[in-house]
């Protein structure tokens, strides 16, 4: 057999680039297809949501995944370490919402700062505990009147959590301050 040519040689090369350039494209072309949905809508190499059964909706990010019960949403809420649970808090615990409220803008009627119990036997989605006792990060499953509520209290109070019971009754929130000590 003969050694191909420095011509022939080339011409080999550029059709296996060719090919590939080809092969790439149609791979690149079958990844980005849309079936028929917006043509504005983003595209990520990770999956975000998709459906599951019930009405619930299944998500996963950074290898972790849960699924968002239905009338639900999820939503991620930082908290420093010791009033995050210190790191006990798991995904599928159930937690206490605990606002101190120092603007008392969510209560009218109270003249001193206060703790209150604000949300009762919120579902743990995952967690992301923080770096060296660093803040972490709860994806917390929430109706929209919740999301209101954490959104508002991690904006402008702090935040502490507990953990429920499984079999925990309602608790009847009082609030505790200078006043009532």
């Amino acid at each position: 057999m003969s050694t191909p040519t420095p011509k022939k040689r080339s011409t080999i090369l550029v059709a296996v680039g060719a090919g590939v350039f080809v092969v790439g494209t149609g791979l690149a072309a079958l990844a980005t297809h849309d079936d028929g949905g917006s043509k504005n809508a983003a595209r990520s190499d990770t999956p975000v949501a998709a459906a599951a059964p019930a009405g619930n909706v299944t998500a996963a990010a950074g290898g972790a995944g849960f699924t968002i019960p239905a009338d639900h949403q999820a939503m991620a809420v930082q908290v420093p370490f010791v009033q995050g649970l210190a790191g006990y808090a798991k995904a599928g615990d159930e937690v206490n919402v605990y606002g101190v409220l120092k603007d008392n803008a969510a209560t009218a009627s109270v003249i001193d700062p206060v703790g209150k119990l604000v949300l009762q036997k919120v579902k743990v989605l995952a967690v992301n505990p923080g770096a060296d006792g660093g803040n972490a990060t709860y994806m917390l499953a929430v109706d929209t009147h919740d999301a209101e509520a954490i959104a508002y209290l991690t904006s402008n109070e702090k935040v502490w959590l507990t953990l429920a019971r499984d079999n925990q009754n309602t608790l009847l929130p009082k609030g505790f301050g200078a006043n009532n000590a």
